[in-house]
């Protein structure tokens, strides 16, 4: 299998370039490309305000298992494992299978997440530990928080396959490996692997645009012959 993370440019360049985009720029720019479905849903949001992420997903799905298998709950290392294996920064994102009972995050996934190269996490589920998670500035996207435990009612299944997150204008969202998720207050985007290069051109493009847009908006008494002359408002 090739590596999902061999991009043109380097995955620390690739993070520090998104995170001075933003979430509704990068939206635009799939839009404009054909990809208009790539928008989380609107209640995947981060637990602190001020909290944004970029980079690329390290995908788990995860089932609703009432048994408690002890087989299931010791694979949980092996994951953490393979994230260290990829060598580059990751956000762990998680498909809960629809699950709404239970917390599928906590500061101990992001203790040990954290030393294995996870720098965020988007989840499409629950979370909990809050307290310990806003302490330690680890940036978490989830829909809600909980403090039911989830041993022998949600587990881990497999990681490192392609998974299904709600979506904004679609039922779900597929995420792969390798593909970049950007997020902040407004949501979280999805951007296919082999677009990653080619969205963050275009959006610094888009936001240098904007950039003179605004000023120009800023101290013209002509708002009509700007918008004319740039096409954006």
């Amino acid at each position: 299998m090739p590596n999902p993370y061999a991009y043109p440019l380097p995955v620390p360049e690739l993070i520090a370039r998104f995170r001075d985009t933003y979430s509704g720029a990068v939206y635009d720019v799939l839009d404009e490309l054909g990809f208009p479905n790539q928008a989380l849903a609107p209640d995947i949001k981060p637990v602190d305000p001020e909290w944004t992420i970029a980079g690329p997903a390290f995908t788990m799905k995860g089932i609703p298992e009432p048994t408690g298998d002890p087989d299931l709950r010791a694979r949980r290392i092996h994951m953490f494992e393979a994230m260290k294996a990829t060598g580059v920064p990751i956000i762990d994102v998680r498909d809960c299978s629809f699950d709404t009972q239970v917390a599928h995050y906590g500061e101990m996934n992001a203790t040990v997440g954290s030393a294995c190269g996870v720098i965020g996490a988007v989840v499409d589920g629950g979370s909990r530990d809050t307290r310990f998670l806003l302490e330690r500035g680890f940036p978490l996207f989830c829909r809600y928080l909980s403090p039911v435990e989830a041993v022998k009612r949600w587990s881990y299944y497999d990681w490192q396959n392609t998974v299904s997150l709600r979506g904004a204008l679609t039922t779900t969202v597929s995420v792969s490996p390798g593909d970049f998720l950007v997020g902040d207050l407004d949501g979280v985007v999805v951007v296919p692997r082999e677009l990653v290069v080619e969205v963050l051109q275009r959006t610094e493009e888009l936001i240098a645009h904007e950039d003179v847009v605004r000023a120009e908006f800023l101290v013209s008494d002509d708002p009509v012959g700007v918008y004319r002359r740039h096409g954006r408002l």
